[in-house]
């Protein structure tokens, strides 16, 4: 399990991003059915059905809020003065829609204040590993082509700075980011590597 100083240092919050091993073994987790959209959900209890969104957020105690991934960025986010949390998942197509920027104003209009709210983000696709189309490097302004690299006949995207840089916009000042690639360590799951592997690993935070 990796942690993060940005959210340990946070107390009345825990938090973990799991491996593929360790991931198996947790139980009570609020999971989501993720559709790779923009839409977030305020849950006080855990949902008798997976909603269909990417991003969850509470005030209460004791719920697990989880992101499942294997390659897409997971994104935790935490105010713990007024005690509220987020989870996000963020493809790069949620990411690009907006579901990290849904997250923190969601977060906001459930008492979160800007200046408190901390940002962990958890292994995924790195910039070595994300190759892409002309036509997905096309959907993006010419103002953020900065964050794919051309090699060759090769187009790298860096998500990793790309998620990076939407949370910096949004003038949150505590950000932290595992540098961990889903696709070249195997302790992690990876859709690229395995596609036919169903299992998911697991980022995990509550209040405490």
């Amino acid at each position: 399990m990796i942690t993060l100083k940005t959210l340990s240092s946070c107390s009345r919050v825990t938090h973990g991003f799991y491996n593929a091993d360790e991931s198996s073994l947790l139980k009570g987790l609020v999971l989501m059915n993720q559709v790779h959209s923009a839409d977030v959900l305020v849950v006080s209890e855990k949902p008798e059905q997976m909603p269909a969104v990417d991003a969850l957020v509470t005030k209460t105690p004791g719920l697990k809020l989880a992101v499942k991934t294997a390659d897409c960025a997971p994104v935790l986010f935490a105010d713990p003065v007024h005690g509220v949390i987020g989870a996000a998942h963020a493809g790069w197509k949620g990411a690009f829609q907006g579901v990290l920027e849904a997250t923190v104003l969601t977060m906001l209009h459930q008492g979160a204040a800007l200046e408190n709210i901390c940002a962990g983000i958890g292994p995924h696709l790195q910039k070595e590993s994300f190759e892409v189309s002309k036509q997905m490097l096309d959907l993006f302004p010419v103002t953020q082509h900065v964050f794919f690299e051309r090699i060759n006949d090769r187009i790298l995207f860096d998500f990793h700075a790309y998620v990076r840089h939407r949370l910096d916009a949004m003038g949150l000042k505590s950000i932290e980011g595992v540098r961990v690639d889903t696709y070249t360590d195997s302790a992690y799951l990876s859709y690229r590597r395995d596609p036919e592997n169903p299992a998911r690993q697991y980022s995990v935070i509550s209040l405490c």
